[in-house]
């Protein structure tokens, strides 16, 4: 083969090694973005079990209170709205750190104490306790956090959450959201997650 004919191929060779390059290094940027929304989720996660635990641990101390001293339940956008509109929402009627207070006080602070941590913690986060069954017998307690998850974001469109039925079960009843939060539309863009606990 003549020389003339060989001509430009070590300028295909570089365009070639360019386009891999290229290839390469939209991958890795492909990864890293990934990478930070799974930071995001299990920062999330994390923050959740941290307080979640937080709040049985101030259940199961304070065991003489009443079976539905810790019930706790408001519309997601009414406590977000006393939230955003009341400076002082979370500051306690009475500060049962310093001062001696009863079971029902006590629970009463445990409780705004929870809520004002996931608050901030969490975005947009606020905090719901069901109880169920009889003290001493079947007691358990249902907690629910529901957050702005910035990860659910679509574009201009924010999904709508599932709202807990009888039928959930496994992951599905972990992840809706209870209907005294409010209906799907109401919460769009929010996600639930729900931890029975047994004092």
């Amino acid at each position: 083969m003549s020389i003339t004919r060989q001509r430009g191929a070590g300028l295909i060779e570089a365009l070639v090694a360019i386009l891999i390059l290229s290839i390469g290094l939209l991958g890795m940027i492909g990864m890293q973005t990934a990478a930070l929304k799974y930071e995001q989720t299990g920062w999330a996660r994390s923050a959740l079990a941290s307080n979640i635990g937080s709040l049985a641990e101030r259940i199961r101390a304070n065991a003489n209170a009443q079976a539905n001293a810790y019930a706790f339940a408001r519309t997601y956008q009414a406590e977000r709205t006393s939230i955003e509109s009341d400076s002082t929402y979370f500051t306690p009627a009475k500060d049962c750190e310093s001062l001696s207070c009863t079971e029902a006080e006590l629970a009463a602070y445990d409780l705004l104490i929870w809520r004002r941590d996931l608050n901030q913690q969490l975005p947009g986060a606020v905090g719901m306790v069901t109880a169920t069954g009889t003290k001493g017998v079947d007691l358990r307690f249902l907690i629910t956090v529901a957050w702005f998850d910035k990860d659910n974001l679509n574009g201009l469109n924010l999904p709508q959450p599932s709202i807990c039925t009888a039928a959930a079960t496994g992951i599905d009843a972990r992840n809706c959201c209870p209907s005294a939060l409010g209906t799907a539309a109401n919460l769009a863009g929010v996600r639930c997650a729900n931890v029975e606990m047994i004092p």
